[in-house]
Parts: C-alpha cells; sequence; structure tokens
C-alpha cells in the first residue's frame, strides 16, 4: 500500500521534480541570469534591464575573453555581480588622450557607444597584468568601472559569463523589448 502511494505521488508530481532539477541545471550550469539596476551600459543595455549570459565556457575551462564581449563578473568591492564590456587585454596597455581610448598606442574604434570621444579617466595609462583585463561601461561619463575601481584589473577566473540577451521592458528605456548582444 505504502509503494503505490509513493507510485501515485511520483506520478502525479514527479514531473515538477523533474522541471526543478532541469531549470536549476540551465541556470547554474549553462546560463546566467543578471540584473543591470544602472545606466552604466546604455544604451547598449537600458537600466533595469535582465540579461542573460553563456555560463558553460567560464565553470569548465579558462577561456580568454574577446575585446569588446560583455561579460558579468563578482566585484568585491562593491559586492555584487557587475556587467561591463571587455576593453584591455591581458599584457595590453590601455591608455587616455582627447576623449578616446587607446591600445598599445593604437585608437580603439568603439562604435558600439552612443556618443564618441568624452571617456575620459584620471589615470592616462593602465597596464593589464596577465591574467586579467580591462573592462568599462558603455555610458562612460556614468559608469564605475576599470577606471575607477581600487583594482582595476578583474582576474579573468572572476568571469562568470558573457552575455547574450537583453530584456528591457519599462517606460523611460533607451530601447524595449529583447536585442541579441552577444
Amino acid at each position: 500500500m505504502q509503494q503505490s502511494r509513493w507510485k501515485r505521488l511520483w506520478s502525479d508530481y514527479g514531473y515538477l521534480l523533474v522541471t526543478l532539477a532541469v531549470v536549476v541545471l540551465i541556470f547554474r550550469v549553462l546560463l546566467q541570469l543578471a540584473y543591470v539596476p544602472s545606466g552604466s551600459m546604455e544604451t547598449t543595455i537600458p537600466t533595469r534591464s535582465l540579461v542573460v549570459g553563456w555560463r558553460l565556457p567560464y565553470l569548465v575551462s579558462d577561456p580568454a575573453p574577446q575585446r569588446g564581449s560583455i561579460v558579468t563578473f563578482w566585484d568585491e568591492e562593491m559586492g555584487h555581480v557587475l556587467v561591463k564590456r571587455v576593453v584591455g587585454l591581458p599584457g595590453e596597455t590601455v591608455s587616455f588622450e582627447g576623449g578616446f581610448v587607446y591600445i598599445n598606442g593604437e585608437k580603439l574604434d568603439e562604435d558600439y557607444l552612443p556618443v564618441s570621444g568624452i571617456t575620459q579617466s584620471e589615470k592616462d595609462t593602465f597596464q593589464v597584468p596577465e591574467g586579467c583585463i580591462f573592462v568599462m561601461g558603455d555610458n562612460r561619463e556614468w559608469s564605475k568601472d576599470s577606471r575607477l575601481l581600487q583594482e582595476p584589473y578583474i582576474p579573468a577566473e572572476s568571469i562568470q559569463g558573457q552575455m547574450l540577451l537583453a530584456f528591457s521592458i519599462g517606460s523611460g528605456q533607451s530601447w524595449q523589448g529583447v536585442r541579441w548582444i552577444g
């Protein structure tokens, strides 16, 4: 009698347990959900947006991020996950002049920025150490990023995922809907 009760419970509710296990697997191993509460990535990712990132490569291997990728990482200084764009790679020199970003002395093409020529930094030059990256928000006037963090270089092993999609819903957004950002 007891066994038939368990079989009946499994038959009636087992799908919920399987569904829950699949959801946990998807969002703890394959994908990452992150919330962007500020305008630091405007207009690419509007304020109060939900982003979905690809997490698996950063859990099972040590991929080198590409310049221009939007990544998430845990920031000890701020105590939460940040979403920023990779600008400087290991071993590179990132410098600022005339409102523009230079990588190893060459002007960086930043066609993703809403306004170019406004990037400022109190420190003129950053030498990115091996195993680290230098990140910046697309809203250069309002982003707390590598230019302002006490520890400007983000260890590559701190990267949690690369962003794929952004969901922006609400009034006053620079855009609304779903956007592929990967």
